[in-house]
C-alpha cells in the first residue's frame, strides 16, 4: 500500500506544486512592506498598488490558501510512503521522527539565526520590529524546539522571529499524531480520519493555525485513499479522465467566479434577504469564508488528485530542473521572511522611498535573489547538514525517496 506497487516511485507532477508554491507565498506576503509602521495593514489589498497587481489579483487575494497546500501534500506523501512502513514496524519513532525532523532543522535554524541578528537591526533603525513582534527570549526557545506554534507563544501569529516557520512547527505536530495514527494500525479507518479532519473545523475556530494544518493534513490522507482506492481499479483510465475533466471544470468555474462574481453577487443578495440585520461587510465576510472552504475542501484536493492519478495513468515529466526547485522549497519558503526584512533595512538605511516595493522590477529582483540563494543553501548548507545529522543519528537509517525527504 505505501508506496503502491502501481503507483510511481516518485511523484514528479507533484514538484510542481512543491517548486511553485513558495513563490506565491512571496505574493501573500508583499503586502508586508505596505503595513503602517510595519506592523498594520489599513488598506485593502486592491488600493496598495501591488506590483503586477491588475494581472495578478487573484494570485494575491488567494495566495494565503497556499499554505493549505504543504499540508495537504504532506499528508498525501506521509499515508503514500510511510503509513504502512510504521504499521508493520519496519520504521520506528525514531528512526522517523530523525528523517523528519531533520529535513525541517537545518535550515529552520539558520534562518531563525539571521532574524536574531536582522529584526535587531530593524529595531535599531526604525524603533520597532518588522511585522512580528515577540522577538524576545522565551519565543527564542519556542523556535529552538520548534514549538512556537504549539499554544505554548504569547500571541498566535505573532510568534517571533521567521513568522512563516509557523507551519513547520504545525508540520512536526502532525508529525506526532500521524505517527501515533499509523502505530495503533488505524490508518486505514475512514470514519477516524473523515472525524479528525472535521474535527479540526472546530480546533480551526479555538486556534487557527494548529487547526488548518490538521484540516488539510487529513485532507491529503483522504486523497491518497481515493487514489489508492482508483489505482486498484481496471478502468483506472476511465477515473483519471473524469477527474481530469472535472477539476479543469471547476478551475473554470473558480477563475470565472473571481472574475466576474456572479457567484458573489448572487450570494449578497440571498445572505441580504435572509440576513437583513446583517451589514455588508458581515456578508463579505461570510462568502469569502464560504469561497475559501470550497477552494481548501474541493480545488487544492481535486488538484492533487488528478495529478497523481495522471502521473499514474500516463506517466510524469522527469524535469530535473522542476524537481531541483522542488527540493528547495523548505530554503525558499523559509528565507524569504528574513530576505524581507533585510530588505527594508537596506531600503530604510540609505533613505530610498519605500515605494520601490511597488515597482514590478522590484518584485522580480526579489524573485531572482531569493531562488538561486535557495538553490544554494539546499545544496550546500541543507543537504549536507540533513546528512551529518541522520548519520550521526541512525547508521541504520535508510536515506527515502526525494518526494518523501
Amino acid at each position: 500500500m505505501t508506496p503502491l506497487s502501481s503507483s510511481p516511485k516518485y511523484f514528479f507532477s507533484l514538484d510542481v506544486i512543491r517548486a511553485i508554491a513558495p513563490l506565491i507565498v512571496v505574493l501573500a506576503h508583499w503586502q508586508f512592506f505596505y503595513y503602517t509602521n510595519d506592523f498594520t495593514l489599513d488598506s485593502p489589498l486592491a488600493k496598495l498598488h501591488l506590483p503586477l497587481y491588475p494581472y495578478l489579483a487573484m494570485l494575491y487575494e488567494l495566495s494565503p490558501l497556499v499554505v493549505d497546500l504543504f499540508f495537504l501534500l504532506s499528508g498525501f506523501i506521509f499515508f503514500w510512503f510511510y503509513s504502512e512502513k510504521i504499521a508493520s514496524r519496519e520504521t520506528s519513532f525514531g528512526n522517523f521522527l530523525l528523517f523528519r525532523f531533520t529535513r525541517l532543522y537545518p535550515v529552520h535554524f539558520m534562518t531563525l539565526m539571521v532574524l536574531v541578528v536582522l529584526q535587531p537591526i530593524m529595531y535599531y533603525i526604525n524603533g520597532h520590529y518588522f511585522i512580528v513582534h515577540n522577538n524576545d527570549t522565551p519565543h527564542f526557545l519556542l523556535h529552538l524546539f520548534l514549538i512556537q506554534t504549539w499554544g505554548f507563544e504569547k500571541t498566535p501569529a505573532l510568534n517571533g522571529f521567521n513568522g512563516p516557520s509557523w507551519s513547520a512547527s504545525v508540520e512536526v505536530l502532525l508529525y506526532l499524531i500521524f505517527f501515533l495514527l499509523c502505530w495503533l494500525k488505524l490508518h486505514k479507518n475512514m470514519l477516524i480520519i473523515v472525524g479528525i479532519t472535521l474535527s479540526a473545523l472546530v480546533v480551526q475556530y479555538m486556534y487557527p493555525m494548529i487547526g488548518q494544518g490538521i484540516y488539510s493534513f487529513f485532507l491529503g490522507a483522504l486523497v491518497y485513499h481515493i487514489y489508492h482506492w482508483a489505482s486498484q481499479k481496471s478502468y483506472l483510465k476511465i477515473i483519471t479522465r473524469v477527474m481530469i475533466g472535472l477539476t479543469i471544470l471547476l478551475w473554470i468555474f473558480s477563475i470565472s467566479e473571481y472574475a466576474f462574481s456572479f457567484m458573489r453577487n448572487g450570494a449578497m443578495i440571498l445572505l441580504q434577504k435572509f440576513f437583513p440585520a446583517n451589514e455588508a461587510a458581515t456578508n463579505t465576510r461570510l462568502f469569502d469564508i464560504i469561497r475559501n472552504v470550497f477552494i481548501r475542501t474541493l480545488i487544492n484536493p481535486g488538484t492533487l488528485l488528478m495529478m497523481a492519478l495522471a502521473e499514474t495513468t500516463y506517466g510524469g515529466l522527469n524535469i530535473k530542473w522542476m524537481m531541483t526547485l522542488a527540493n528547495s522549497s523548505l530554503a525558499m519558503y523559509l528565507l524569504h521572511f528574513p530576505l524581507m526584512v533585510f530588505s527594508v533595512i537596506v531600503v530604510d538605511y540609505f533613505g530610498i522611498s519605500r515605494n520601490i516595493f511597488h515597482s514590478p522590477f522590484t518584485l522580480l529582483s526579489f524573485y531572482a535573489v531569493l531562488i538561486p540563494s535557495s538553490l544554494i543553501i539546499h545544496h550546500y548548507i541543507e543537504v549536507p547538514v540533513q546528512q551529518m545529522l541522520r548519520k550521526k543519528g541512525s547508521k541504520r537509517a535508510r536515506k527515502p525517496v526525494a518526494a518523501a525527504a
